[in-house]
């Protein structure tokens, strides 16, 4: 897949959604579920120590999911009034990514968004490497930027957040049996089960 073929994939893998890691959760439920990155739901790291167990737990959780070597897509949705912005150096500290298209996001649900109301969406096409990615991690964990990393070839969306991790994958068998797995780091909360 190239950068390119991004919009395609993802209108005909996931045609229910735009690409808006938070909002996958109530399109797909019965695929999704959240695993937490620090013991006791703790949200942001307050230590070193803090951050090594955010980057180990995500690091491990999308190495199992996807494996070393397999080909993702980095997605970035950024939002935006301006549709001539330059909201995309943001993304010069992780890489250089391209720009696939605008969503009106006001054209598409006009009684959730204003007017003028667009989102950005960004792609880098690479191969999973476990570490490589500790600074993006990093910095969704710090809430400075999102991002969703992609496998076509496993069905898997791994979207972190700052506080966790929400995956979709490809089945509802497949859910619970890798919930099953991460039982330790799942909420207590019913309604993120």
């Amino acid at each position: 897949m190239t950068e390119i073929d991004f919009k395609d994939f993802w209108e005909n893998e996931y045609p229910e959604s735009f690409p808006i890691s938070h909002e996958l959760k109530w399109v797909y439920p019965h695929r999704w579920f959240r695993i937490h990155s620090l013991p006791n739901s703790k949200r942001y790291a307050d230590s070193l120590e803090e951050y090594n167990v955010i980057l180990n737990r995500q690091n491990n959780l999308i190495n199992d999911l996807i494996g070393e070597g397999t080909e993702i897509a980095v997605a970035f949705g950024m939002y935006t009034d301006d549709l001539t912005n330059d909201n995309y150096k943001e993304l010069a500290d992780f890489g250089k990514f391209q720009k696939i298209y605008s969503i009106d996001l006001h054209q598409e649900r006009p009684r959730e968004y204003d007017s003028s109301y667009f989102l950005d969406v960004f792609v880098k096409i690479e191969q999973w490497q476990k570490g490589k990615r500790n600074e993006l991690l990093k910095a969704i964990a710090d809430d400075k930027i999102r991002a969703m990393f992609i496998c076509p070839s496993k069905q898997c969306i791994v979207a972190p957040y700052d506080g966790g991790v929400d995956i979709i994958v490809e089945s509802t068998e497949k859910r619970n049996q890798i919930r099953h797995r991460y039982k330790e780091w799942l909420s207590n909360r019913d309604d993120l089960m």
